[in-house]
């Protein structure tokens, strides 16, 4: 008698950067509970698969679990799945990167299981139409895909009852289209309502396929669920369920699954899994998205016409969020730079191999993106990723013997103008000359950390439910889980701001009159300048180790328009972790105009209320100086960031005194846990209030970025350079 199948299968995944907590909480209540319990049902076949992240993590905290996944893949009940080995995203890297990511978890499950694997777990199944080559190269024969591909492709559900092929030049792969329907169902429906689901497929087509795969961290690590699978005993009620069903209902790995006849043959369309689509969108889109999918609802037509309606794609992050194009773009220059130095250098070394592992790990996909819940707005997680790169670049310039500074003219993050990139041991510096001739980033090579890595404020579409948001200490204990929208404070809407620029460094404002401390705080103030958005002119002097930015622009102003021009000379001297930036101001009005000009940075490490990481005023500690502390100061010439836990510091000299603002950057996102605040760095601003002429006004201003010791150490450490 034929038998209806249910392919398994499970993801389990952590970011690079994670917490050592995270790892073991996720440990604990959701991967080795759920093989525990699966060895005691030996009927109930199932795959795996892990990120090599994870699987090492494992391997050094917790030996057992290797030796029960072990066993089980020997007696045939777990397939184990490859992937890329630190969950990159495999479209968004240089096929290189791809293939050597795969073959790397191959080869760890190899040497670790002996074990072949054939299938492949696609990150966020996020898939474009010519990866079948790609994974063939690879090995791979098969994946899991969501069944909304296949339904953006134009396929009935009803069609959905087994394996499909597709192919890309002739190279071919097998599709099992994994259903929406049970992903929900698995584990947040009755145990019942999954049986009954599964027996009406049977009936319809009693020798058919139906596929589950989704991540493992539903089973324990979602709000609620260890107490919903395992102490209240769902999911050992499930596996009970289908043990009793035998009779009609089997249950394969994905494997096994894949080598039943294929169905057909499918072309599917660029795609993820609905919902990544959505996040994808700009913030406009995604409410205008979130509407009309809404009104198909209310009008009963989501199901006939929801398959029509789809968001964007992944690379739409790209666009969407400067910070995270240009992590990506980092990840270029240094996958290029690996890429080149093999090309010469083809004999392994160990040194190679670290800064290939080194630049996997700083491909893992977690910060690339952002949807309901962290990714891209988590700062630990931004960080370690661009630790890995940078660790990875400074490797590859040791190789390439690439000393002293050097000046490279590209278009660095792909928007069709040049950046000018300045390199040396001590740190990499992105200038950017069409977009106010800012400080893009600045990364410290010798401490592997990116000092600029901070986050723009924006509205996000979700932003619009924060009005129903409610905190736990007025929750109505009675409603569901479903229909709640949680904050963790009250107040956050007063954190909602939408910044009109990207949050970096050396930003030149020209304020209005009316504009102070709390105006500027609050976003709402008043721009009367042109020099932020606007290009500036580069010139690059080598020899001087100079970059020269100028621009002639105007002051917008009610009865008047006043050119002015600004000429700011960027001087790099890593040998002593300084970067001067040397202002000159003047007009050719025919009267001294009186101006506020103010230059802003923004600058990160990491946690805001910390007691090891605090802000200086000329060397002082006040008593409320945490990172995330507003503060405002007259007629000062430096401010410094200190770091003990890295010890590191981060400091601004200038020559002429100023007035001086900090306040911290939080962003509003969605967490587990509801609404929350995030520091993502803090801004400093020097406020001078000069009159300009035909005489240019001079600002010499000193940068440190180093270490912290030196810096506390020597009271020189900063020294304001002199034209």
């Amino acid at each position: 008698m034929a038998k209806f199948r249910l392919a398994l299968g499970l993801h389990n995944h952590q970011p690079v950067g994670n917490f050592e907590a995270v790892f073991e909480e996720a440990h604990q209540k959701a991967y080795l509970p759920f093989i525990k319990l699966a060895g005691e049902h030996p009927t109930i076949r199932f795959s795996l698969h892990q990120s090599g992240i994870l699987w090492r993590w494992q391997k050094l905290a917790h030996a057992d679990y290797f030796q029960m996944v072990g066993k089980m893949v020997d007696s045939g009940q777990i397939e184990l799945m490859t992937g890329g080995f630190y969950e990159p995203i495999l479209i968004a890297i240089p096929e290189r990167d791809a293939l050597g990511q795969i073959k790397e978890l191959s080869r760890y499950l190899n040497e670790h299981f002996e074990i072949a694997p054939a299938g492949l777990w696609l990150t966020e199944r996020i898939w474009e139409p010519h990866l079948p080559k790609l994974l063939s190269k690879a090995g791979v024969s098969f994946l899991p895909i969501d069944d909304t591909h296949f339904l953006y492709a134009g396929f009935e559900p009803n069609q959905l009852t087994g394996p499909y092929i597709t192919e890309n030049e002739g190279y071919k792969v097998t599709l099992l289209p994994i259903q929406k329907r049970l992903r929900y169902l698995i584990p947040f429906g009755t145990v019942e309502e999954v049986i009954k689901e599964l027996k009406q497929q049977a009936e319809r087509n009693s020798s058919g396929l139906a596929v589950y795969a989704d991540d493992g961290e539903k089973f324990g690590v979602w709000p609620k669920t260890y107490a919903h699978c395992y102490e209240e005993e769902w999911l050992k009620r499930l596996f009970e369920e289908f043990e009793k069903n035998s009779d009609w209902l089997e249950v394969i790995t994905l494997g096994q699954a894949a080598a039943l006849p294929p169905v057909g043959r499918a072309y599917l369309p660029t795609a993820s899994y609905s919902e990544m689509l959505h996040w994808a969108l700009p913030s406009t889109g995604y409410i205008e998205y979130e509407r009309f999918e809404s009104w198909l609802y209310d009008h009963s037509q989501l199901e006939r016409y929801g398959r029509f309606v789809r968001g964007g794609h992944w690379r739409g992050f790209l666009s969407k969020y400067e910070e995270s194009n240009l992590m990506h773009k980092k990840m270029l220059s240094v996958s290029i730079k690996l890429a080149e130095y093999e090309a010469t250098n083809p004999a392994p070394s160990d040194e190679a191999d670290r800064a290939r592992d080194r630049l996997y790990a700083g491909q893992c996909n977690c910060p690339y993106w952002h949807g309901v819940f962290g990714g891209l707005y988590l700062p630990h997680i931004r960080q370690a990723v661009y630790e890995s790169l940078i660790e990875a670049d400074s490797l590859l310039d040791q190789l390439l013997e690439n000393h002293g500074t050097s000046f490279e003219i590209r278009d660095y993050d792909a928007d069709g103008h040049d950046e000018i990139i300045v390199q040396s041991e001590a740190f990499t510096a992105v200038c950017k000359p069409n977009r106010g001739g800012t400080l893009l980033d600045l990364s410290l090579n010798k401490h592997k950390f990116n000092i600029t890595d901070t986050l723009t404020r924006r509205r996000e579409g979700y932003h619009l439910k924060l009005d129903k948001a409610i905190t736990r200490a007025t929750e109505n204990n009675t409603a569901s889980i479903h229909d709640l929208v949680m904050a963790k404070e009250d107040g956050l809407k007063n954190f909602l701001i939408d910044d009109w620029y990207l949050k970096r460094c050396f930003i030149d404002h020209f304020l209005t009159d009316d504009v102070g401390f709390d105006k500027f705080l609050a976003g709402k103030y008043g721009e009367e300048g042109d020099f932020i958005l606007e290009p500036y002119h580069a010139e690059i002097y080598k020899d001087r180790n100079t970059i020269l930015m100028s621009r002639e622009g105007h002051l917008w102003r009610p009865l008047t328009v006043v050119p002015v021009l600004i000429e700011k000379r960027y001087v790099f001297r890593p040998e002593n972790d300084q970067i001067e930036v040397r202002y000159q101001l003047s007009t050719r009005a025919q009267q001294p105009v009186s101006v506020t000009f103010a230059v802003e940075n923004n600058f990160t490490f990491q946690a805001g209320h910390a007691e090891d990481r605090v802000i200086l005023i000329n060397r002082r500690q006040n008593v409320n100086s945490y990172l995330d502390s507003t503060g405002r100061y007259e007629q000062e010439n430096r401010w410094a960031m200190t770091d003990q836990y890295r010890s590191l510091a981060v400091a601004l000299d200038s020559d002429v005194k100023a007035e001086l603002w900090h306040a911290p950057i939080f962003t509003v996102s969605l967490s587990e846990g509801g609404f929350e605040r995030v520091y993502q760095g803090t801004t400093f601003v020097n406020v001078y209030r000069l009159k300009l002429t035909a005489e240019p006004t001079e600002i010499n201003l000193t940068l440190y970025a180093g270490d912290l010791k030196s810096f506390l150490n020597d009271p020189k450490a900063v020294s304001v350079a002199k034209s």
